[in-house]
């Protein structure tokens, strides 16, 4: 396969280039999750942090690092093809999803506004299982109908 640089490559040199680049683009969309989550919590909590706020804010940058994880895991134990894809649309699904919860409610003064990062991980670790969970069946089933 010829680049529009002009190298030349096999087919899966270009595949594993594919791969890396979409799992880098899923491994940043991650990292500013983590970048939005963590200012606004501190923000939010007048920028005091004690052993309870520092449980706090792992809690709400748990699921981000659940999925890296998971990821880690599935790349050493399976052989999935579209593992890269599918991280990919998961980690950039939840940097949409903070940022409309997050910074959508940025400077809200209720009294209830401190429960955003108690739901928010929760519908994260809800919505990132659906939606890694279906890209996982969908690749086995593609992968089963392979063979």
């Amino acid at each position: 396969m010829k680049l529009k640089t002009g190298y030349e490559v096999s087919y899966s040199e270009y595949v594993d280039m594919n791969d890396k680049n979409l799992r880098l683009i899923g491994i940043l969309a991650l990292f500013l999750s983590i970048i939005v989550t963590v200012p606004v919590m501190l923000r939010a909590s007048v920028w005091k942090i004690d052993s309870e706020g520092f449980l706090f804010i792992l809690w709400t940058v748990s699921p981000y690092i659940s999925l890296f994880s998971a990821d880690v895991i599935l790349r050493m134990t399976t052989s999935i093809s579209k593992l890269s894809l599918l991280f990919c649309v998961t980690s950039l699904l939840m940097l949409g999803f903070t940022l409309l919860a997050y910074v959508g409610t940025l400077g809200d003064k209720s009294s209830t506004y401190a429960l955003i990062f108690v739901f928010v991980p929760f519908y994260l670790y809800i919505g990132g299982v659906i939606v890694f969970g279906i890209g996982l069946i969908l690749a086995l089933l593609a992968r089963l109908s392979k063979s």
